[in-house]
């Protein structure tokens, strides 16, 4: 394992659609450095995707003047990462169920429910200044292998 962990890394990018890929390539490029499966790199890469496109599109309403923070927080044992927006928040229980019989056919309203799947743990914070969501994808070991 890397000796030099943990490490720390922030990616601060404008409210536009056109720097996600930016952010996919830099969260693959860290979950590349921490070793990760290619299903685990898979899934922290559409978690951060989608959390990032949340940011942008529904925090800060694609307003080039607010920013996204994304910052990482590698160990050996987990990748921590915080995405960061500057909007007024949400409810993250009034989110409609995608599940639902009257939610199967739109085509948006998936983002939350995806990440939950593909990451250990998934939580919110609302402080004033912007929702930040946490992202965390645990290691996994032989002897205990993820799902």
């Amino acid at each position: 394992m890397n000796s030099q962990l943990p490490k720390d890394y922030e990616l601060i990018i404008p409210s536009s659609l056109s720097k996600v890929r930016e952010i996919e390539d830099f969260t693959e490029k860290i979950a590349n450095e921490m070793a990760f499966s290619d299903e685990e790199k898979d899934s922290i890469a559409i978690a951060v995707t989608e959390m990032a496109n949340n940011a942008i599109i529904h925090g800060n309403q694609q307003d080039r003047n607010k920013n996204v923070t994304i910052r990482y927080h590698l160990t050996d044992s987990s990748l921590t990462i915080a995405v960061k927006d500057e909007g007024k928040g949400f409810d993250p229980d009034q989110v409609n169920n995608p599940l639902a019989p009257e939610n199967l056919l739109k085509e948006s309203g998936r983002g939350i429910f995806i990440v939950r799947a593909l990451m250990d743990e998934v939580s919110f914070n609302f402080d004033g200044t912007g929702t930040s969501i946490k992202l965390i994808k645990r290691k996994s070991t032989e002897k205990n292998p993820s799902t």
